[in-house]
């Protein structure tokens, strides 16, 4: 694969990223504002988890592009594993908690 072709696919990718995680904050942080109760706490349980694991990514890209900042290697070790579990448990703990309220109100049974 050619390096312009490469850097190419890189931009697309990561322009995808972006827009796509933008978007799911911007959509869960709008819904979660409206909705009060069980259900607001779950997504906002879940729009902070997407925006952990939102930054993660970005954190990473930037990585890649060379930008070293001021931590070690072993402070973004730790970065990486601290964001990266505590948005997977704030994930799971929001889809859980809107798959009990629909089980409650029986949306799955036909």
């Amino acid at each position: 694969m050619s390096p312009e072709l490469y850097s190419f696919l890189f931009k697309i990718g990561f322009i995808s990223v972006f827009f796509t995680g933008a978007l799911v904050i911007f959509n869960a942080y709008l819904s979660a504002r409206e909705i009060g109760g069980s259900l607001g706490q779950g997504l906002k349980k879940v729009a902070a988890g997407t925006i952990a694991q939102t930054i993660i990514i970005l954190t990473f890209l930037l990585l890649e592009r060379g930008n070293r900042g001021f931590l070690t290697d072993e402070q973004v070790r730790a970065f990486f594993i601290i964001t990266g579990l505590s948005g997977s448990v704030l994930l799971i703990l929001g889809y859980v908690q809107i798959y009990r309220i629909a089980k409650k109100l029986r949306l799955f049974t036909p």
